[in-house]
């Protein structure tokens, strides 16, 4: 709750993200579908889908953090170039393996046409 009370999104100043990693990528966060697209300059969009809720946000890449619009943040914690492992380093948290998907044939509906921008 911290991070999210304490946001401070617009002041990170994103940095560019590791070889391999820009590119879009989707996998399961607990009932969450989640889809990333990431630019080469640190910049981002996180979109999820449950349910009847779809949501967008903004991403930034910095300090191997993925800092989320909403103040939370998940941590790279390992990538190759079929997946990543993201971390939330929250009370319930957990890693979190997404897949690299650029066609986003894996992604919601809503999700794939959000970041396909």
């Amino acid at each position: 709750m911290s991070d999210m009370m304490n946001n401070n999104f617009v002041a990170i100043t994103p940095e560019p993200v590791p070889e391999g990693l820009a590119g879009s990528w989707t996998g399961n966060m607990g009932p969450y579908l989640v889809t990333m697209k990431w630019q080469s300059d640190g910049h981002g969009l996180f979109c999820y889908s449950y349910g009847t809720a779809d949501v967008l946000q903004k991403l930034k890449f910095s300090g191997g953090k993925i800092q989320i619009q909403d103040g939370t943040k998940l941590i790279l914690k390992e990538q190759n170039p079929e997946s990543i492992t993201v971390y939330a380093p929250y009370a319930a948290g957990k890693d979190t393996v997404l897949l690299t998907d650029p066609d986003y044939k894996n992604a919601s509906g809503f999700c794939a046409k959000a970041v396909n921008t």
